[in-house]
């Protein structure tokens, strides 16, 4: 197979890690340096081309035809829907889970304030159990919330849960787990078979990586 006019988008952070070793796992050459600051490389006969991005750009990337693939975490894909991809695979690295959390394990009492990023998220999922909130956005380090009285509660997403014992907070419900996700541009996905390769061959090969995208 010839990998001249596919491209795949990839989010930072950890997406980015695991998609480098499915990517080699899968006998692909990774075409960035390592310790590159590189975001884009060609595609070629031989390897796919990448782009990387920041996370919440990646179905934009996708809908538009500028990449025919994207990995992205299912949290970001829930938080910004956006109807030009569909989801293709469940890669199953990445694992983490969006959390409600708080001083105590006790569920909220009335009204109650949530200090979030993930508006949509904790707005529908609380709309689901009929109880009132009041959002308070925030960007990060939601864990100081609780403790200078900001939100009595936070929603927001943990691998292990240490940041929130280190700040005194325990989980009083899971909402979802989230993974890493492979989605399409739906014209690009009908209408380019290597497109749909590709994504069988990391299928495969997502098979022998655990939940951080480690060969087993």
């Amino acid at each position: 197979m010839k990998w001249t006019h596919v491209t795949v988008a990839v989010a930072k952070g950890r997406i980015l890690e695991g998609t480098r070793r499915l990517w080699t796992d899968a006998g692909l050459v990774w075409p960035i340096r390592e310790k590159s600051r590189q975001l884009w490389a060609r595609p070629t006969d031989q390897t796919p081309g990448v782009i990387i991005a920041r996370s919440r750009d990646i179905s934009t990337l996708v809908a538009r035809g500028i990449a025919d693939l994207g990995v992205v975490g299912l949290d970001v894909l829930r938080e910004y829907p956006d109807p030009g991809v569909i989801q293709v695979a469940d890669l199953a690295f990445a694992r983490c889970r969006v959390v409600l959390a708080g001083s105590k394990p006790v569920w909220p009492e009335g009204p109650t304030r949530i200090a979030t990023k993930y508006r949509r998220i904790a707005e529908q999922f609380f709309r689901e159990q009929a109880h009132p909130i009041e959002i308070v956005s925030l960007s990060g380090s939601l864990e100081l919330a609780p403790l200078i009285g900001l939100a009595p509660y936070i929603v927001d997403i943990v691998d292990t849960g240490r940041t929130l014992k280190e700040h005194g907070l325990v989980e009083v419900a899971t909402l979802f787990e989230s993974t890493a996700r492979l989605i399409a541009n739906p014209a690009l996905w009908r209408t380019k078979p290597a497109v749909g390769a590709l994504r069988s061959l990391f299928c495969q090969k997502s098979e022998s990586l655990d939940e951080k995208g480690v060969p087993l």
